[in-house]
């Protein structure tokens, strides 16, 4: 008979106790916040407007298939002169940079370095891995 008691005096002080941290989730994170929604609309600038236009720019040429991904590959490229232009990302390696400005130059190649950093990048092309730099193929 003591072990039953002590049994169910165990199961509800759990029951309890998962009732206050199911009402503490509910207070800190409402539904909306999760979601990401906001009742306030903010009005974007006009830089966050040309940033769009060079994401869906890019965009488009992943759905015409004419991007390749990776500083490696882009170097390739430049050496190939097979470069339309090419996108780096805002936290892209400065010796990269660098280089790709130089390569660019001599090809006469437009270099656009996006406000987004790698992970936003990759998380915009849908790719499981960092991209700091896309570039455009001629075809």
């Amino acid at each position: 008979m003591l072990k039953y008691d002590i049994l169910l005096i165990i199961l509800f002080t759990h029951i309890k106790m998962e009732n206050v941290a199911e009402m503490y989730v509910e207070e800190v994170n409402p539904v909306n916040e999760v979601k990401g929604f906001t009742k306030s609309f903010i009005k974007r600038s006009k830089s966050k407007k040309t940033e769009d236009i060079n994401v869906r720019d890019l965009l488009n040429y992943v759905k015409e298939n004419k991007i390749s991904i990776g500083a490696k590959i882009t170097e390739k490229h430049f050496k190939k002169n097979n470069v339309d232009k090419v996108y780096v990302a805002s936290n892209c390696d400065v010796l990269t940079l660098k280089k790709f400005n130089h390569y660019a130059n001599l090809a006469n190649v437009e270099v656009i370095q996006l406000d987004l950093d790698n992970i936003e990048l990759s998380q915009k092309l849908g790719k499981p891995f960092l991209i700091s730099t896309v570039v455009v193929r001629k075809q």
